[in-house]
């Protein structure tokens, strides 16, 4: 099983205003429309990417290098 089986899933739709965007989040059928800030987090490095979830995500942030377990393309 994986991780993105079960629980709350989000999916962006659009970047709003500076600093919101536009998701889906459903869990099982339910779905619904949500604005939620960005999260603020930058990366180390000399770019200083930002992560491009939404703030208080409970994954890695989008610059951090994915765990082997979570990639379903390499089982």
């Amino acid at each position: 099983m994986y991780a993105h089986e079960n629980g709350q899933h989000y999916g962006l739709l659009a970047d709003l205003e500076c600093g919101t965007a536009l998701w889906l989040r459903w869990a099982g059928p339910d779905v619904e429309l949500v604005v939620l800030p960005d999260c603020p987090v930058a990366g180390r490095g000399p770019d200083r990417e930002g992560c491009c979830l939404f703030a208080g995500h409970a994954t890695q942030h989008t610059w951090e290098e994915p765990h082997p377990m979570e990639d379903p393309c390499t089982s």
